[in-house]
């Protein structure tokens, strides 16, 4: 089988005689781009999935983690120990805020 005259044949396939390997790689380029951007596609849609899923097991999780705590009672006695602090805590101020305004009278 003869090669057929340049005469013969467009100015694309001449193109690709001269240069074979540039015609392949732009192929696989083309190829590859396409290819790249329809998975970044399904990637920012399975992305946006997993993340609600994410979220919803997450909510699911406190509310039964928050239950948990509750029918053990360490909030209640989370509670207890927060309101006796700030009993203490009240009382502690108090007492030298009181301290504090009788030296004050005292020095006028």
């Amino acid at each position: 089988m003869a090669l057929p005259d340049s005469k013969e044949i467009g100015k694309f396939q001449q193109l690709i005689i001269k240069n074979p390997i540039g015609f392949v790689a732009a192929v696989f380029f083309v190829m590859f781009g396409v290819t790249y951007f329809i998975n970044i596609r399904k990637n920012d849609n399975s992305e946006e999935y997993w993340k609600e899923q994410y979220e919803k097991e997450k909510e699911n999780n406190d509310a039964l983690k928050l239950e948990l705590l509750i029918n053990a009672g360490v909030l209640k006695k989370q509670d207890a120990v927060i309101k006796e602090a700030n009993t203490t805590l009240r009382e502690e101020t108090a007492d030298a805020a009181i301290e504090i305004i009788k030296s004050r009278e005292n020095e006028k």
